[in-house]
């Protein structure tokens, strides 16, 4: 436990399908031409793996999101976890438990999500921003290590922007989901989402934040929601972001931080 407490203090966020809701997403694209890579890691207490009945103390070591702008209209990203530990506290008798991992801690790669935005409208010559974006999960992390649900999911969320003070950001869309427990069988959830980001300082921002999803709950498609407040400071091209975590969903009370630094630069040259 000790060990595992100093690697996430080392290494200074991106979602297992099981049990984190989507980060809010903004609706305002990079400048054409421009990247901008996320690095980070997070730490949560008490994080339940429904499917496989597995609890435990989950540190996701490298979450990774990278985003580059091809236009002033699209914009690519992708974005995932390296690795994820957890240290198993609980074991349950559940739909997949007989297969997952006995090790002692677990670890698996985690799932990645490739998403296209696309801009619509600007907040600057209409009132409001408004883009769209749509993401396709993979099933990297397997059912077998107890962390992944070896299923492919798809995303549709419209996002808007408008500045009220600060920064408001709201996003709302579709989640198709497979469901791991019944052959051929997905479910279409509501995907939510909602951030405050209040500046402070030059360079230093207040950000609060909820999202969720709500409809089908199974053995391993539970209601989700949570709660995120943090610091957002710059330093030139790089951004240091720390936010504590709060879950409180029914089935889901984990509780955890999450550090990571992002980076902006030139990517490509557009003629």
């Amino acid at each position: 436990m000790t060990r595992t407490l100093l690697l996430s203090l080392l290494w200074s966020v991106c979602a297992l399908a099981q049990q984190h809701p989507l980060p809010v997403e903004s609706s305002s694209l990079l400048e054409r031409g421009h990247a901008q890579l996320d690095m980070g890691t997070s730490y949560f207490m008490d994080q339940p793996f429904p499917l496989s009945g597995l609890t435990g103390h989950l540190l996701k070591f490298g979450t990774l999101r990278f985003a580059v702008s091809l236009s002033e209209y699209v914009e690519l990203q992708a974005d995932g976890t390296i690795l994820n530990l957890l240290d198993v506290t609980k074991r349950e008798p559940a739909f997949n438990s007989r297969i997952a991992s006995n090790a002692q801690p677990t670890g698996d790669i985690g799932d990645f999500t490739v998403w296209t935005k696309f801009a619509v409208l600007s907040e600057y010559t209409t009132g409001i921003g408004f883009s769209v974006r749509f993401g396709v999960q993979l099933p990297n992390a397997s059912n077998e290590s107890g962390l992944g649900i070896d299923e492919m999911n798809f995303y549709s969320l419209l996002l808007f922007e408008r500045h009220i003070g600060g920064l408001l950001t709201a996003n709302a869309g579709l989640g198709i989901l497979s469901d791991p427990t019944v052959l051929g069988q997905q479910h279409d959830v509501f995907l939510y989402g909602l951030q405050y980001t209040l500046p402070v300082a030059s360079s230093t921002s207040l950000v609060l934040q909820t999202a969720g999803r709500r409809g089908h709950s199974g053995p391993a498609m539970h209601h989700l929601s949570n709660i995120k407040a943090g610091i957002e400071h710059g330093f030139g091209d790089l951004t240091l972001k720390a936010y504590g975590v709060s879950n409180i969903s029914e089935f889901d009370h984990a509780k955890g931080a999450e550090l990571s630094v992002a980076y902006l630069f030139h990517a490509i040259t557009m003629q």
